[in-house]
C-alpha cells in the first residue's frame, strides 16, 4: 500500500469521531486528504493519483455539487472507502445523454472493464474538471471539436485539417461544419443501421447547409437547385440504397474545392470517383481518346461532368451561329442527339489547332449528303467503338474512326448494332414497350406515329369492315326462302 495511504490509515480513530455525520457528507471534508498532491493509491499495478484540485471543481459544471452526490455507496470513516471502489454511474443524472451522444453508440452500455457507463463519460469530458459544452473555453466546444475528437480519430482529424470545411472554420465561418455539428446526426452505420435511409441522412445533412441554409448561400449552392430531380437524388429519394450521395463523390472529411490536385473532385480525379460505380462506363473512358488525353493532364479533356453535370444537369454550352453554318447542323438536331457537348469542342477552331485536329466542319467536308447525316446519326455512331458491346464511352481517334460508306450501308451495317439499337432504346421509352418494340418496324395503325398514313389505313379499315357488313346483310335478305304447300297443309290439319 502507498505510504500516504498508510499515513492516512494511521489517523487515530478518536480523529475519525470528532467528523461528525453531516460534515462527511461535505466536499470540505473529502478534500482535507485528498487536496493532498502526494495522495496515490495502486491499481492493476500501476500508480493512479487521488488528488482533486479545489479550482478545478470550483470551476466545474459540478461545483456546486458535493462529492457524495456522484461517489456513492462508501463509507468516509473507513479507508479504503469501498473496495473494490463503486466508479462513478454519471447516468443517474444524465439519463438523456445516448439520445444527445448518437456519435458515440453504446455508450449506456458500459465498457470492458468497467461496470457503468462513467468511463465513457470521463474520456471526453474529464473527471472532476468538467465544464460547459456551451463555453467557447471548453474542450468539448464545438469549435474545438476537431482536436479534441481527434485524440481518438487520429486518421479523421489529419483529413478535415486538410478540408476547406476547416479552412473556413479558420476564418469564423459561423456556418463551418465540425464533428459534433456533423455527427450529432445519424449518419454513420453506427447511428443508422438501415443503408438507405443512412445514404439519405448523409444527403439531408449536406443539403441543410449548401441549398437550405438561407445564411449559406453560395455559388455551389445553385448547382444543387435542382439536385431533386437528378439521377442520384431521385434514386436517393426512392430508397435505392446504392445510388451515390455527397460523401461518395466529395469524401467525408477531406473536402476540397475542385481546382485542388488533391481534391477527389478534381477534374483529373472525377473519371475514378464516377468510376467507382460506374465501373465499365469507366474502361470505355479510359481506354477513350478522351481518357487518355486526361491522363496526359490536358484540361482541355472532357470528363464525366463536362457531358453528364454535376449535381443536376447542366446548362447546355452555347455554341456560336458560325457554325451551324459552317456544319448545317440544325440546333435542334444537336441538342436531341446530345452532340452539343461535342461540337461546342470541336468547332473551336483554336483549341482544335492547339491539338492538330480539324474541326467538324473541315473533317467531314468528305462526307456527302451531310445534312442528312447530321440529322439521323449521332457522333459516337462513328466516332466510338462499334465492337460489341455498344462502347459508346470509348471515343476513338480521328484514324481510327469510320470512313467507309459501306461499313454502315449494308446488311450487316456496324450501325445494326449502334444506331439501330440506339434508336430502338429510346423509342421504348417514348411509346412502350408495344409501340417501341414489338411494333416499331410495322405499319399498323396508331404505331407509325404518322397521321395521315393512320387516317388513311383507319378509312381502308372501316370502309372494308362496312362492305362486308353490307354484304351480309344483302345476302341475308335476298336469301332463298321455303316454298309453303297451303293445300297440303290443310289436309294435314
Amino acid at each position: 500500500m502507498n505510504k500516504t495511504i498508510k499515513t492516512i490509515i494511521t489517523i487515530s480513530a478518536s480523529a475519525l469521531m470528532l467528523i461528525n455525520v453531516s460534515k462527511a457528507q461535505k466536499s470540505e471534508a473529502c478534500l482535507e486528504c485528498h487536496s493532498d498532491p502526494d495522495i496515490s493509491t495502486e491499481r492493476h499495478g500501476k500508480t493512479v493519483s487521488l488528488t482533486v484540485k479545489k479550482f478545478l471543481i470550483a470551476k466545474s459544471v459540478h461545483g456546486k455539487l458535493e462529492c457524495v452526490n456522484c461517489h456513492v455507496g462508501f463509507d468516509p470513516e473507513v479507508v479504503p472507502h469501498k473496495e473494490p471502489m463503486t466508479q462513478v454511474n454519471c447516468m443517474s443524472c444524465h439519463s438523456d445523454a445516448p439520445s444527445k451522444h448518437i456519435f458515440h453508440h453504446g455508450m449506456d452500455k458500459p465498457k470492458p472493464g468497467s461496470n457503468q457507463a462513467y468511463y465513457n463519460c470521463k474520456g471526453c469530458h474529464g473527471n472532476h474538471e468538467v465544464s460547459s459544452y456551451k463555453s467557447a473555453f471548453s474542450k468539448t466546444h464545438f469549435t474545438n471539436s476537431t482536436y479534441f475528437c481527434g485524440t481518438c480519430h487520429k486518421n479523421e482529424k489529419a483529413a478535415h485539417l486538410q478540408s476547406q470545411h476547416f479552412v473556413e472554420l479558420n476564418k469564423s465561418n459561423p456556418n463551418a461544419p465540425t464533428c459534433i455539428y456533423c455527427h450529432s446526426k445519424p449518419i454513420t452505420k453506427t447511428s443508422e443501421s438501415n443503408l438507405a435511409k443512412l445514404k439519405y441522412n448523409q444527403e439531408q445533412l449536406c443539403l441543410s447547409c449548401h441549398l437550405n441554409n438561407p445564411n449559406n448561400q453560395s455559388k455551389f449552392a445553385k448547382a444543387l437547385v435542382n439536385y431533386g430531380s437528378s439521377v442520384h437524388g431521385a434514386a436517393i429519394a426512392r430508397g435505392n440504397k446504392n445510388a451515390a450521395v455527397c460523401v461518395d463523390c466529395h469524401s467525408a472529411h477531406n473536402l476540397q474545392k475542385a481546382n485542388n490536385p488533391n481534391s477527389t473532385i478534381n477534374q483529373f480525379h472525377i473519371p475514378q470517383v464516377c468510376g467507382k460505380c460506374h465501373i465499365s462506363i469507366n474502361q470505355e473512358y479510359s481506354s477513350s481518346t478522351h481518357g487518355v488525353a486526361l491522363k496526359k493532364g490536358i484540361k482541355d479533356a472532357p470528363g464525366c461532368t463536362y457531358c453528364h453535370g454535376e449535381h443536376n444537369i447542366k446548362p447546355l454550352p452555347d455554341v456560336p451561329p458560325r457554325v451551324f453554318e459552317n456544319t448545317h447542323i440544325k440546333h435542334t438536331t444537336i441538342v436531341r442527339n446530345k452532340m452539343v457537348y461535342c461540337i461546342v469542342c470541336h468547332a473551336d477552331e483554336k483549341m482544335m489547332n492547339k491539338y492538330g485536329i480539324s474541326t467538324v466542319a473541315k473533317a467531314h467536308d468528305w462526307l456527302p449528303n451531310q445534312s442528312t447525316h447530321w440529322e439521323t446519326v449521332r457522333c459516337v455512331d462513328c466516332h466510338s467503338s462499334y465492337d460489341p458491346p455498344n462502347l459508346s464511352h470509348n471515343i476513338l481517334p480521328p484514324d481510327k474512326t469510320v470512313k467507309k460508306c459501306e461499313e454502315c450501308h449494308n446488311q450487316n451495317s456496324i450501325l445494326m448494332s449502334k444506331l439501330y439499337k440506339h434508336e430502338k432504346i429510346k423509342s421504348r421509352e417514348k411509346f412502350g414497350f408495344i409501340n417501341g418494340t414489338i411494333l416499331s418496324n410495322a405499319y399498323v395503325i396508331g404505331t407509325t406515329r404518322n397521321v395521315m398514313l393512320d387516317v388513311f389505313s383507319v378509312s381502308v379499315f372501316g370502309l372494308t369492315i362496312l362492305g362486308i357488313g353490307i354484304h351480309g346483310l344483302l345476302r341475308w335478305y335476298f336469301r332463298k326462302r321455303p316454298v309453303i304447300n297451303q293445300d297440303k297443309m290443310f289436309k294435314d290439319s
